[in-house]
């Protein structure tokens, strides 16, 4: 599973533009409460970060999902790398999916940057093939755990390319997101990541 990617692309299967990205007027945000997180806690310990998200709807979905959307922890003492963990059947991008179509909950570290296509809204410059650490869902909690903390080393998820990337220990944000493809003639042209929320309640337990 620790493989590169073939290609070293991001693999988007046959009409995933509207039905994995595509999110539905009547599918409004208001209505998905698993993207509110009431309160989230964290702690680091020997150099692994955990983190407990409770989000304000009854369940947070783990499969067969029409959108792609995720979690983010977001440091001030790393090297711009933040930790997202998420669920998008449909993309297959990482070592921990079986299968384009697998929604496989799964970590990355990224760098977002700004990007042409993306407008106002931040887009994925970097993000590692590899899954750091683990990520369960439980009904309306996301558990997050032995996450590194200190330098990663793996490679990019889209390119191949080898990169590198601190977290740091000091968290100063956690946040829900979509993510929000843009398509040109030849294909994926970057992914946007939107409709950013920050938790209600955030403890740090060290």
């Amino acid at each position: 599973m620790n493989k590169r990617p073939a290609l070293g692309l991001i693999a988007v299967a046959a009409g995933f533009m509207g039905s994995v990205f595509g999110i539905s007027p009547a599918f409004g945000f208001a209505a998905e409460s698993f993207l509110t997180i009431e309160r989230s806690s964290t702690s680091t310990d020997d150099g692994e970060l955990s983190a407990e998200l409770d989000a304000e709807g009854r369940l947070i979905p783990t499969n067969e999902t029409h959108e792609a959307f995720g979690y983010g922890i977001i440091t001030d003492d790393g090297d711009d790398a933040i930790l997202i963990a998420h669920t998008h059947p449909g993309v297959l991008d990482s070592e921990a999916q079986g299968f384009i179509d697998d929604p496989t909950w799964h970590n990355h570290f990224v760098r977002l940057g700004k990007i042409e296509q993306c407008e106002e809204d931040k887009g994925i410059v970097e993000t590692t093939w590899q899954s750091p650490g683990k990520i369960e869902i439980n009904d309306n909690i996301a558990s997050i755990s032995d996450i590194p903390t200190d330098g990663f080393e793996g490679w990019d998820s889209r390119t191949g390319e080898s990169l590198s990337m601190t977290l740091g220990e000091r968290v100063s944000e956690v946040i829900s997101f979509k993510l929000d493809p843009v398509f040109g003639k030849d294909g994926l042209e970057a992914v946007c990541v939107t409709d950013i929320r920050s938790a209600e309640e955030m403890m740090n337990l060290d």
